[in-house]
């Protein structure tokens, strides 16, 4: 997923989840969509919010790499991000990493002398398990640690969460029900203690194939709970010509608190020979900090 938020706690703590970037950590075709995940086919990001989805998955193993331009007229935070899924039988397992590069500044000591430029970095590592426990059911959990390296001269913050993830299936729709970013709280360097952007999402998917043409379209609600309390929903579609070319269109309605504001988005996809490029690009609303923000990422499935 993108990771939207440079700092693990932002200036404003009381106001804002500490490392909102957990939340975020969006890939070229969930961008291009709202920044929706669940409830939508598999692809190689699953570990980022669409576990249970793998089961049900009619390609093998899937992998990719994606490469986020983030906030540039503002932060100019640069982003990879890494996800694999393979299905084996009833079974799936998921793969994430996400590094994020903050723009650096200028270390002074408490006498004020200069210490050298440092770059932030904030890594998100993961693995998750799915099962279909029926044709039409199934359940994926997920394991994360995440890191937040602010400063060479202080304390980092560090976390273990876990993400857990229902789904069901009914003809053309499918519908997903998550836990996400569950986990105790972080500690800051003065003692104050912050809590995850843990959050309750529903979503609600529909997916048909009707000749050359396919149509993929989701809704989904988020509301979190343990810091701020803030709601955030999403509607996308994806619409695919022949398996060949897809374009996408999305937009997300969140809260700056815990680190996802408002935008719209836009996407296309191309799918060759087991290849996939897709590209994403997100309208900022207002003066949102996402203005010009752009996903790019490219992916191998069998």
């Amino acid at each position: 997923m993108v990771l939207i938020a440079g700092s693990a706690v932002s200036a404003a703590a009381q106001e804002s989840a500490a490392m909102s970037f957990i939340d975020n950590s969006l890939t070229p075709r969930m961008a291009a969509m709202g920044g929706i995940a669940a409830g939508l086919r598999s692809d190689a990001y699953a570990q980022f919010g669409n576990i249970a989805a793998v089961p049900f998955s009619e390609k093998t193993l899937a992998a990719g790499v994606t490469y986020d331009g983030l906030q540039p007229s503002a932060a100019g935070i640069n982003t990879g991000v890494l996800g694999a899924t393979y299905r084996i039988g009833r079974f799936g397992v998921t793969l994430g990493a996400s590094m994020a590069f903050n723009q650096p500044y200028e270390g002074v000591d408490e006498n004020g002398n200069a210490l050298g430029k440092f770059t932030p970095v904030d890594w998100n590592l993961g693995a998750g398990v799915s099962y279909l426990i029926t044709d039409a059911f199934s359940a994926g959990v997920g394991l994360n640690y995440a890191t937040s390296i602010t400063s060479p001269y202080y304390r980092n913050l560090n976390t273990f969460y876990a993400s857990v993830q229902l789904m069901y299936r009914l003809k053309e729709f499918s519908f997903s029900l998550s836990g996400n970013n569950l986990g105790v709280p972080v500690s800051s360097l003065s003692g104050e203690r912050f809590n995850l952007p843990m959050n309750a999402e529903l979503a609600v998917s529909y997916s048909n194939v009707w000749g050359k043409h396919g149509l993929e379209a989701a809704v989904d609600g988020k509301a979190y709970f343990g810091g701020p309390s803030a709601l955030g929903c999403a509607v996308g579609a994806e619409y695919e010509y022949d398996s060949l070319l897809a374009v996408r269109a999305g937009y997300h309605y969140g809260s700056t608190r815990n680190g996802l504001p408002s935008f719209a988005s836009v996407g296309l996809g191309a799918h060759f020979f087991g290849v996939n490029v897709d590209v994403a690009y997100l309208i900022a609303c207002g003066n949102s900090p996402l203005r010009n923000t752009f996903s790019v990422g490219v992916g191998y499935s069998f």
